[in-house]
């Protein structure tokens, strides 16, 4: 490959030649480079279609539209979260007292390493489990003692506490995990020198709810209402608390503009794929049937109306217009808003699957289905189909460059061959020269 062809002039001749062959296979290079980025962009799409997919799931069922929220009149008594579809309501609750765990509190003791609390078997006793002992051998501290506690792992925790009361300051609080009357311990000091009261009793959640006493081994009421979690913060006997199960209109609304913002996206780039020349350079899908096809369908599925009785029939009737110039949607929040708050079912009938009809949220769902259906799917054919292209195009440009590379070594060949005649031309040329230019005599130096 390093021969050049300096002596004749030949060097312009053959880079041209090679120059020449090379074509084919550039021009082939080029057209697989436009279909890897007509590849690219229609990535680009079926992942603005999965958003999209992604964000029709918040509005296409009645069960991820509808909102829920708690709110109470004094939160710093009883608050409450939503676990799932729950009634509509409002409910008065009175705390009367909080669910407790019953502390034992053993008597002061100067240091809580150091000095020896006796020794013997302490046993505790639970009310729902069975007694354990603990071994307090001769020497043993406070401090030992609630380690051993500790590592029974058996549903009550040991601490030594410094209470600052000189001189017996270090007290052994041996508490219940678990909140409520059944998590009464009792403790059994043996002969050692613990001893014990009890600084707190355990008790139950003390609640009327409508009236009605409800108890409960701990601050939650979980079960009071379905899907409805109630957490009990402090108690206050006497104070009525309000406590309402309500639409979360904010919480729609995100939902809502998140489709919105999902489904323009999609419309822009559409838009910029088909733009005309005059407005700048169009995409690489420009023409691509699969592009308006997806457009269309898609428009498709914002129009329809819920059969029936029910108040908005439209999404412009709620606030959702679309913009005649560019195909985008827009949303006036405030009058959205305002549709919530006067009425949710209505509104939600326009996006849910309902006994109305199917919304839009439903609508769209159903196309976008259609769209990735991995067997007859457009954005999976087309995909598909660009597959096929590039992997024949570099079938192609592989036997292109064979085929150049064996056209390189023809020409330097033939060009190299004609260089060894030219040379060995000259060479006759010269000899001949100085013969006859010197009379007809033999060059001198000859044998």
């Amino acid at each position: 490959m390093g021969i050049r062809f300096s002596n004749f002039g030949f060097d312009k001749t053959v880079d041209k030649l090679l120059e020449v062959e090379k074509l084919p296979v550039e021009a082939a290079k080029k057209r697989k480079e436009k279909v890897v980025t007509e590849k690219k962009e229609v990535d680009k799409l079926t992942k603005l279609v999965a958003d999209l997919d992604k964000a029709t799931n918040a509005v296409k069922a009645q069960s991820d539209f509808y909102h829920l929220k708690v709110e109470s009149s004094h939160p710093d008594i009883i608050e409450g979260t939503i676990k799932g579809p729950a009634a509509v309501g409002s409910y008065e609750f009175e705390v009367r007292g909080l669910a407790r765990s019953d502390k034992q509190l053993a008597y002061g003791f100067p240091d809580k390493d150091k000095t020896s609390v006796g020794f013997g078997y302490m046993e505790i006793e639970r009310e729902d489990k069975e007694p354990f002992e603990v071994t307090v051998e001769p020497g043993s501290t406070l401090e030992k003692v609630a380690m051993q506690i500790n590592d029974a792992q058996a549903g009550v925790r040991a601490m030594v506490i410094n209470t600052g009361y000189k001189p017996d300051s270090y007290r052994l609080l041996v508490l219940s995990e678990q909140s409520g009357k059944e998590a009464k311990i009792n403790i059994d000091e043996d002969t050692t020198f613990l001893e014990f009261k009890n600084q707190v009793a355990g008790r139950n959640l003390d609640v009327l709810f409508e009236d009605v006493p409800i108890t409960s081994q701990d601050n939650d009421l979980k079960e009071l209402l379905e899907n409805v979690n109630f957490h009990v913060k402090r108690a206050e006997a006497g104070t009525r608390v309000q406590v309402s199960i309500v639409h979360d209109a904010d919480a729609t609304i995100a939902g809502i503009k998140t489709f919105i913002e999902k489904y323009n996206d999609i419309v822009k780039f559409s838009a910029e794929q088909s733009k005309s020349p005059n407005d700048g350079t169009p995409g690489a899908l420009s023409g691509d049937s699969s592009v308006r096809q997806i457009m269309r369908t898609l428009q498709q599925g914002l129009y329809g109306s819920p059969t029936g009785s029910t108040k908005y029939q439209n999404l412009a009737d709620i606030g959702i217009s679309t913009n005649p110039k560019t195909g985008e949607l827009v949303m006036d929040e405030s009058k959205v808003k305002s549709a919530l708050a006067d009425n949710y079912e209505s509104v939600a009938n326009l996006f849910i699957r309902s006994k109305f009809g199917d919304g839009v949220g439903e609508r769209v769902a159903q196309r976008i289905k259609t769209f990735r259906d991995p067997n007859s799917g457009v954005l999976k054919s087309r995909m598909r189909g660009l597959d096929r292209i590039i992997e024949s195009q570099d079938k192609d440009i592989a036997n292109r460059e064979r085929q150049l590379g064996e056209k390189q070594e023809s020409i330097k060949k033939r060009f190299s061959s004609l260089e060894s005649q030219m040379s060995s031309l000259q060479a006759q040329g010269q000899y001949l020269a100085q013969r006859f230019g010197a009379g007809g005599q033999e060059p001198q130096g000859g044998g």
